[in-house]
C-alpha cells in the first residue's frame, strides 16, 4: 500500500502536537501550584517512551525518492483522487475499499499463524467467510458491523519483527513510500499471498493496484499536506513516525 504509512505518519504527528499542547497547558496550570509541579514532571517523565532510532545510511537515495514521491503525489495522485472523489459516491468508494481489504485476507491470516496468534487467525477467517458471503465478496463489512469482529492487519514485515529480526536500515521506496530493509523483504513475501499479483495480464494487476491506491487516497486527501505544514522536516517526520508506527504494530 503505497501511501498508507504517510497518512499514518501525518495523523501521528498531528496527534503528537495536540498531546504536547495538552501537556504544556497542564504545566502552565501547575506553575500556580508549585507543590504539584515536581509530581507532574516526574509522572510525565515516567510515561515518556524513548523513540526508536534507525540507521539511515542511504539518506541521499532516500531523500531523492521522497522528493520524487512528493512530486508524484501532488502532480498525479492527489488530482486523480480528488477528481475521483468528486464524481464517485462515498458508498461506492467505501465498498471498493472493503473489497480490496477482504481480498488481502491470506496475508493477514498467514502472518497471524506465523506469529502464533491462532485466535486472531481464526477471527480473520471468520471475517473473510462472513464478508465474502453476506457482505457480497467483501463489499460490505458485515462481520465488523453486525458481529463486532475486528481484523488485525498483520504482514510479513511484522512477523519478522515479532521474531526479533531488526529493521536493517531505513528505505524510502519509489511510489511505495517509507519502509525498511526488513519490511521491503516482507512486501516481497506477502506478494506471494496477494491474489491480485497472480492476475494476467500484468497490466490488469497493476491497473487494479493503481485504482486501489487512488480509491484509498480519496479518503485521506489533506493528511500529507497537514504533515508537511506541521513538521519542520517532513522527511524526518515521515521516517520517525513510520518506525514508531511499525514498532507499535509489532507489539500488538
Amino acid at each position: 500500500m503505497p501511501y498508507d504509512s504517510i497518512f499514518v505518519a501525518s495523523r501521528q504527528l498531528i496527534e503528537t502536537n495536540e498531546d504536547n499542547s495538552v501537556f504544556f497547558a497542564q504545566i502552565n496550570q501547575s506553575i500556580q501550584k508549585k507543590d504539584d509541579l515536581d509530581e507532574l514532571f516526574l509522572e510525565d517523565y515516567d510515561n515518556i517512551e524513548e523513540p526508536q532510532l534507525i540507521a539511515d545510511p542511504l539518506y541521499y537515495f532516500n531523500y531523492t525518492m521522497y522528493a520524487l514521491n512528493d512530486i508524484l503525489y501532488f502532480a498525479a495522485i492527489k488530482p486523480l483522487a480528488s477528481a475521483y472523489k468528486a464524481i464517485t459516491p462515498n458508498l461506492v468508494r467505501k465498498g471498493m475499499k472493503n473489497f480490496f481489504h477482504n481480498l488481502v485476507f491470506p496475508v493477514r491470516f498467514v502472518n497471524n499463524v506465523l506469529q502464533g496468534k491462532i485466535k486472531k487467525a481464526g477471527t480473520e477467517f471468520d471475517i473473510f467467510l462472513v464478508n465474502s458471503t453476506f457482505g457480497v465478496l467483501g463489499f460490505g463489512q458485515v462481520a465488523q458491523n453486525k458481529f463486532n469482529l475486528r481484523t488485525s492487519d498483520e504482514d510479513l514485515g511484522q512477523s519478522l519483527g515479532y521474531y526479533s529480526i531488526g529493521n536493517g536500515c531505513y528505505l524510502m521506496l519509489p511510489v511505495l513510500g517509507p519502509s525498511t530493509i526488513r519490511d521491503a523483504l516482507g512486501r516481497v513475501g506477502d506478494s506471494f499471498l496477494t491474489p491480485i499479483d497472480y492476475l494476467e495480464p500484468w497490466e490488469l494487476s497493476w491497473g487494479l493496484k493503481a485504482y486501489d491506491r487512488i480509491n484509498d487516497t480519496s479518503f485521506h486527501i489533506g493528511d500529507y499536506e497537514a504533515l508537511k505544514k506541521a513538521a519542520l522536516d517532513p522527511y524526518a517526520a515521515i521516517r520517525d513516525a513510520y518506525i514508531q508506527h511499525r514498532q507499535e504494530k509489532i507489539k500488538n
